[in-house]
């Protein structure tokens, strides 16, 4: 059996695997993505949304979200801003520190980027995208890319008009993700407009949306769609990249056993405090339990639990009564 995920060229960037591990607020950190490349290896691996005002600023807020490790692999580093200048200022930035491709984020949904009118906001304003791409071309020599939405709401479907615009800017490729700006993520991933994107564009897509294992992955390459980025299903299971691949290959994939996943919540406990520090990331690990813990029993107790976790004995405790 021929799998569908194989080798792919996105502009001038060569990728071992057509799979892409989508930026995630407050999640895809160098940890998260060292856990992903290490379990998983995905193609492409991708930060966290950056301010390219606050890169244009000189601001230190943005620093934890630069940092990128020789252990990991090709690394995406997505810009989110409306401004065509600090858009193309940050470009430059992102490059100086190692990026290997930088992507305008024209589909988070979140009320605060909305309200800078970036993100999903910029889904009505395609010409302004198209300056942003533009100013990102001329400030940087790294390939571009463009995460879109298919539409600003169900009366405006205008993925296909946006990403031609990129296109004619210069974007080397278009992430589509199958939703409009308004849909949440119960919403069903709307297949027929990722075509139309496709079949309107000649730079190559990626597609974006319920990709959770081998049977999705492949709905989702039905489209046309070069490769597929992985965002929710990641969360918590930074193995997901091996299961699409042994599934796709037409092999069972066997799930992990709990007391694995117990040992990859303490590696990226440790590798959180290596970027932070110890009260930070016992923080940021609570938030992670829900993803790590969902479906198996005594989930709602282990979350409770962390909840009183201070130190990383507190946490090694937690795991070692729930995940045996």
């Amino acid at each position: 059996m021929e799998s569908v995920i194989r080798p792919v060229r996105l502009g001038a960037l060569e990728l071992e695997n057509n799979m892409v591990q989508a930026p995630l607020a407050g999640y895809s950190s160098l940890p998260f993505r060292l856990l992903s490349w290490r379990l998983g290896r995905p193609g492409l691996l991708a930060t966290e949304m950056i301010s390219a005002n606050a890169i244009k600023q000189g601001s230190a807020s943005q620093e934890k979200y630069l940092v990128r490790s020789p252990e990991e692999g090709r690394v995406l580093y997505q810009l989110w801003g409306a401004d065509p200048e600090a858009i193309g200022y940050a470009a430059a930035a992102v490059e100086a520190r190692g990026a290997d491709v930088v992507d305008l984020n024209c589909g988070c949904p979140v009320r605060k980027v909305r309200a800078a009118g970036a993100g999903s906001k910029l889904m009505e304003s395609p010409a302004l995208i198209g300056k942003c791409v533009a100013a990102m071309k001329r400030n940087c020599a790294l390939p571009v890319s463009v995460k879109i939405r298919i539409g600003t709401d169900s009366g405006n479907f205008n993925g296909v008009e946006v990403a031609t615009i990129a296109e004619g800017e210069g974007a080397d490729w278009i992430t589509v993700h199958g939703r409009h700006a308004k849909e949440a993520y119960g919403t069903p991933c709307r297949y027929g407009e990722i075509e139309k994107v496709v079949a309107a564009v000649k730079i190559p897509v990626v597609g974006n949306g319920d990709v959770r294992d081998g049977r999705t992955a492949e709905r989702m390459l039905e489209t046309g769609v070069v490769g597929v980025m992985v965002g929710r299903a990641c969360m918590g299971a930074p193995w997901v990249f091996d299961r699409i691949r042994t599934e796709c290959a037409g092999r069972t994939w066997e799930p992990l056993p709990l007391a694995a996943i117990g040992e990859v919540i303490m590696q990226h406990h440790d590798l959180l405090v290596e970027l932070l520090d110890e009260k930070r990331a016992i923080r940021h690990c609570r938030k992670l339990g829900s993803f790590y813990s969902k479906s198996f029993a005594g989930a709602r107790e282990f979350r409770n639990g962390l909840n009183f976790c201070h130190t990383r004995d507190d946490l090694a405790a937690m795991v070692a009564q729930y995940f045996v």
